[in-house]
């Protein structure tokens, strides 16, 4: 399904969207009729959606050209999700282990579709504000932060590589 316009997507426009886009219907094996969407976004900025299959999950995120809990007259660029796609992708090859592996990225629907981690996996600031200890969390974002910023400045990269990216 090619969108020449942006469009939220609901679960069932999400669905077309799926099966029209090789990238995400092979991630869950292009069946479809076990397949499960959930709404998980937390109502302040994107569309978030769980996309579960027997034979596999990713998740789908949609910046909205607005703050989504206020609405139209609070306007936003959808523009921030194709700089969030291209950290992403850039961070995954720094850090592979601290960071979602992107599937797909679609700019005019401003939509990434990116690997699923499964429970136990919650957000972190969910799991920060319920008390949880993490004795692992400094040293990954620790390890995280160097690759990342490091491996992305002028200390590592050439002026014209920096400019590039």
């Amino acid at each position: 399904m090619a969108f020449t316009e942006f469009r939220p997507l609901d679960d069932k426009s999400l669905l077309e969207y799926i099966k029209a886009t090789p990238s995400l219907s092979s991630k869950i094996g292009n069946k479809f009729d076990d397949l499960t969407i959930k709404e998980v976004g937390d109502g302040n900025l994107n569309f978030v959606y769980i996309v579960v299959g027997t034979s596999g999950s990713f998740v789908i995120k949609q910046a909205l050209p607005y703050v989504r809990c206020i609405g139209e007259s609070w306007p936003m660029t959808k523009e921030r999700a194709y700089f969030e796609a291209l950290a992403l992708k850039e961070h995954g090859k720094l850090c592979p282990d601290h960071v979602p592996e992107v599937y797909h990225f679609d700019r005019t629907m401003s939509l990434i579709g990116m690997r699923y981690l499964e429970p136990p996996h919650i957000i972190l600031r969910k799991g920060l504000i319920a008390g949880i200890k993490y004795p692992l969390l400094a040293e990954h974002m620790s390890e995280f932060m160097a690759k990342t910023l490091f491996y992305t400045s002028l200390l590592y990269r050439t002026t014209t590589e920096h400019k590039r990216n």
